[in-house]
Formats: C-alpha cells, sequence, structure tokens
C-alpha cells in the first residue's frame, strides 16, 4: 500500500484484483471502480494468485462460483500469503451457513448478486478503511461513465438481457467509450466503409449468421464524415440490442443503409416486432428524468442518440407495435463544422 500523499502529490490509487470467470462482471466491477483505483483483472484462482505474487495488491473481490478452484478456496490460498489484503467474496446468492463460513475464512466482507453501484463502491471502501484508516479511499463525485453506470443496475448485467457474456463484455466497452469525455477523431467516409467496421464487430462477436443487412438506393459517392469507429460502434451495438429485444421473433433484423438526398437514413427492421413497451417508457422516461434508472436496451437507444447528435443528426424511435420499422437514424452527408 503506498504511503499517504504529502500536499500537492497526486491521490493515492489503492490496487483492486477482481477474479471473476464472467468477463461481463469483471468489466463491470472494473467500469465502477477503476476512476479511484488501479484495477486488475483474473479469470482464475491460479491467475489471481500469480498476478498477486508479481504485484503485491491492496484489496482482492472474488467470486465464489469458479471453475477448478473455487472461491472459498481461492480465499484460503490468499489468506496464506497475507492475513491483512481485504477480501470481499461475491456469490449469486446468500445464506447465513455461507456467510458465516466466508467470514470464519477470513473474507473481510460479503456482497450478493445482484448489487448496487453504490454498494459495491461503498463495501471496497470499507474493507480499504478497516485496514488502512489513515487512507482516503474513493471519491465522493463521479465522472460521466461511473454516474451512467449506477443508472443500469448490476443486476441487469447478469442476467439474459444479453445475447453472451462476449456481447455484454462488448457493450460495456461500448459504453465506456462513448460517455469518456475526450476529443473525437473526424473523418470522411464511405457508407461502404462505415458497415464494414460494422460486419467486422459482428463478427468477432460471431452473431454475423443472427442478422442480415444490406444496402438500397446508396450511391457509391455519398460519404459522411464521422468518428468512424464510434459511430459503427453504436450501429453494431443497437442492432444487437434489437435483435436481442425482438428475439422471440425468429426472422432476421435488417438494418437498411439508404441514400435520402444529401442525407443518409440507417433503418432497423424486423416484420411483426416492435421495440416493447417498457423500453419505449424507459426511453421517454430519461428525457424527462436523467436520473431514471436504465436496462441495457434503453441504455443503448440514449447513447446511440447521444452520438448521432454528436453527428449533427437524427435518431427516432417507432412507437407503432406492431411495425416493420423499430428505428431511424438519418445522418448529413459530409459535416463540415469545427467540432
Amino acid at each position: 500500500m503506498t504511503t499517504p500523499t504529502q500536499p500537492g502529490e497526486p491521490p493515492v490509487r489503492p490496487r483492486i484484483l477482481v477474479v471473476d470467470d464472467d468477463p461481463g462482471i469483471r468489466m463491470a466491477i472494473r467500469s465502477i471502480l477503476e476512476t479511484d483505483y488501479i484495477v486488475t483483472e483474473a479469470t482464475s484462482i491460479k491467475e489471481s494468485l500469480a498476478i498477486y505474487d508479481r504485484q503485491a495488491q491492496d484489496l482482492i473481490t472474488l467470486d465464489i462460483q469458479m471453475p477448478e478452484v473455487n472461491g472459498m478456496q481461492g480465499l484460503s490460498s490468499f489468506r496464506h500469503r497475507s492475513g491483512k489484503i481485504p477480501i470481499i467474496l461475491i456469490s449469486g446468492y446468500r445464506t447465513f451457513e455461507l456467510a458465516r463460513e466466508a467470514l470464519r475464512l477470513g473474507a473481510t466482507d460479503y456482497l450478493t448478486k445482484p448489487f448496487s453501484v453504490q454498494e459495491l463502491r461503498e463495501t471496497v471502501k470499507s474493507a480499504l478503511t478497516k485496514v488502512y484508516p489513515d487512507g482516503d479511499f474513493g471519491s465522493d463525485s463521479s465522472d460521466s461513465v461511473s454516474d451512467f453506470m449506477m443508472r443500469l443496475p448490476l443486476q441487469d448485467l447478469m442476467d439474459n438481457r444479453f445475447l453472451s457474456p462476449l456481447h455484454r463484455s462488448h457493450f460495456l466497452a461500448f459504453a465506456q467509450n462513448a460517455l469518456a469525455e475526450k476529443k473525437r477523431s473526424f473523418e470522411t467516409i464511405s457508407v461502404h466503409e462505415l458497415i464494414k467496421v460494422i460486419t467486422i464487430q459482428f463478427d468477432a462477436l460471431n452473431v454475423v449468421n443472427d442478422l442480415d443487412y444490406k444496402i438500397t438506393h446508396s450511391s457509391p459517392k455519398l460519404r459522411i464524415e464521422c468518428a468512424m469507429y464510434l459511430l459503427g460502434g453504436a450501429l453494431a451495438n443497437l442492432a444487437l440490442s434489437c435483435i436481442t429485444e425482438t428475439r422471440g421473433n425468429k426472422s432476421p433484423v435488417e438494418i437498411v443503409f439508404e441514400e435520402s438526398g444529401q442525407k443518409l437514413k440507417v433503418l432497423y427492421r424486423k416484420p411483426g416486432s416492435a421495440l416493447s413497451p417498457k423500453t419505449l417508457s424507459t426511453f421517454e422516461r430519461w428525457h424527462q428524468e436523467p436520473n431514471a434508472c436504465l436496462n441495457p436496451i434503453t441504455a443503448m437507444l440514449v447513447l446511440t442518440e447521444k452520438i448521432v447528435r454528436l453527428h449533427q443528426g437524427q435518431f427516432s424511435v417507432n412507437t407503432s407495435s406492431p411495425a416493420d420499422l423499430l428505428l431511424e437514424i438519418t445522418l448529413p452527408e459530409r459535416q463540415s463544422s469545427t467540432r
């Protein structure tokens, strides 16, 4: 643990080792904690012990349900190395017997899924303070990424609201990129180049067979100025959200790229389907109450709308049910303004 800082020195950032075999959960915890802490991830007890032996950590979060060696066994291994380091056990269920056994083996605290963003932050801060009472851990203010993630209950990141754990990780990584306060690099590209960015992401997630897309009435001369990977990531994640939202209908989601005058229209269609009333009402409520809780589908709508507006475009959600058209995005050809 680094010694307390002197006035004018940068704040201490304790090292936290997150041990979980689920990449989505690791990324969710990282996105919540990395503003105040140096976060390292491990996918197994074996890997986590190797990391710990190479680099001392200040706190460990440890999932109980792990392959090969479980979290309780891992807790014992870490306690043989250090009797001081705070260790927070995480489990998908809670019983008095399990909690008692965890504390008997040396756990500092115990979290049960689902847990809130605030609960995780406070548990980590409390555990560190017990061991290092002179430390000043965590910040009272949150950045835009953490603030947004607080509107997205963690239980919504742990169930079937995603196509796969890989999709969940992809969504969380995109959310962090979309919300990051940084200067964006815009370039002029063709529609075909934009579609290539989207299909690369589909290939990486192994969902290309679940998605049908095509270009209609698109001129080879039509070019748009955009942050290519940011916009492509939004369109890809939006398609995945539409697939998830309408998975009860086995027909594919279709992305249609159309040239409309000096604009590009991107249409998301699925015959006989519509976004759920809950998603639509939550999206509408977000505009009136920006602090309202979201689910992953609505969060993707909010993020895409933000990115489309960054590109001086228009984003609209079809509220008719059922309807072939789910969403419509309009982007101007070649932005000339300075960002």
